[in-house]
């Protein structure tokens, strides 16, 4: 396995279906968040956007998280597109959020 692949996986993705506001070079659209780490998540929109494009994302859940994030990669399915955003500019606090957010959606997928 190259050295990238290891490195993209090295973080465990949580599998969930989260709406998400989001906002780029001035419009704002709805997304749904399909995966999410602490170091990006899988976007689902009818809005294209191309690679490089910075982002930033409100994601409904429980306690609302802001998050800002760039563009990696992109590919059209169907109707939609899926991007996946790699954060930037994460602070502790909101990266501690984020393990919040996703060690919460984790128990309450799988732990019973």
């Amino acid at each position: 396995m190259s050295e990238k692949k290891s490195e993209k996986r090295r973080l465990q993705r949580l599998p969930l279906d989260l709406e998400a506001i989001c906002q780029s070079n001035g419009a704002f659209f709805r997304g749904y968040v399909q995966d999410i780490s602490t170091g990006g998540l899988k976007l689902e929109t009818q809005k294209k956007l191309e690679k490089g494009t910075n982002i930033s994302m409100s994601i409904d859940s429980p306690r609302p998280l802001k998050l800002e994030g760039m563009v990696r990669w992109a590919a059209r399915q169907k109707l939609h597109f899926l991007y996946g955003i790699k954060f930037h500019d994460m602070t502790e606090e909101k990266e501690a959020q984020l393990r919040e957010l996703v060690q919460g959606l984790f128990w309450k997928s799988y732990g019973g």
